[in-house]
């Protein structure tokens, strides 16, 4: 490719950092581990883990601020989470699988996600992989249309049992319009209540 290219390339996702990768998620102020499986959805709009029952978290990648690994990373400062994972021992090798990701919505208030990985080196990988989606030139200049996608992609992630999106993950997207949701569920003769699904 040519210095000289005005084109912007989309941004790629690894193979790997959408099929997952099994971490223990930790976290220093409720003293407990965890363990997920780490996911980047394949158009690289989220960040996103699964816990054994289920239930999944996602993290924008716009929102995130800096990945890091090995001595950089967070450590555990609770002896119970050093205990869990064996750091008081001569021959850990804690460092060479952790992971912190850091996100905020500007560079004060930060959130630090702690992982540490099953394998050696995982860590060093996803930092560097996920950082070079957080800084391709088109996560912050995104188009109109980018967002349009980045909720259906969300909601589609979220689907119940039945395959269906619950309405509930509506009105958690759209917090501050819920009538505004109703309305437009109405006109699209989709179910509204709680009960109801919208099909997919």
């Amino acid at each position: 490719m040519s210095l000289l290219n005005s084109v912007l390339l989309p941004r790629k996702v690894k193979s790997y950092l959408s099929q997952g990768e099994r971490f223990i998620k930790w976290d220093d102020e409720t003293t407990t581990a965890s363990p997920v499986i780490l996911r980047v959805d394949p158009k690289g709009y989220y960040l996103y883990w699964t816990y054994q029952s289920k239930e999944m978290e996602f993290l924008d990648i716009t929102s995130i601020r800096d990945t890091r690994f090995g001595k950089f990373a967070k450590i555990p400062k609770s002896q119970k989470l050093r205990d869990v994972f064996n750091m008081d021992f001569p021959d850990n090798n804690f460092l060479l699988k952790t992971l912190t990701v850091v996100s905020g919505p500007d560079m004060v208030d930060l959130t630090f996600h702690n992982f540490v990985s099953y394998k050696e080196n995982v860590g060093k990988d996803w930092a560097e992989d996920v950082l070079a989606l957080v800084k391709h030139p088109l996560t912050a200049n995104a188009p109109r249309s980018t967002f349009l996608d980045k909720i259906l992609v969300k909601l589609q992630m979220q689907l119940n049992l039945e395959g269906k999106i619950p309405v509930k993950n509506l009105f958690q997207m759209f917090p501050a319009d819920r009538k505004r949701v109703e309305a437009a569920l109405s006109a699209c003769h989709l179910p509204k209540g709680k009960p109801g699904r919208v099909r997919q």
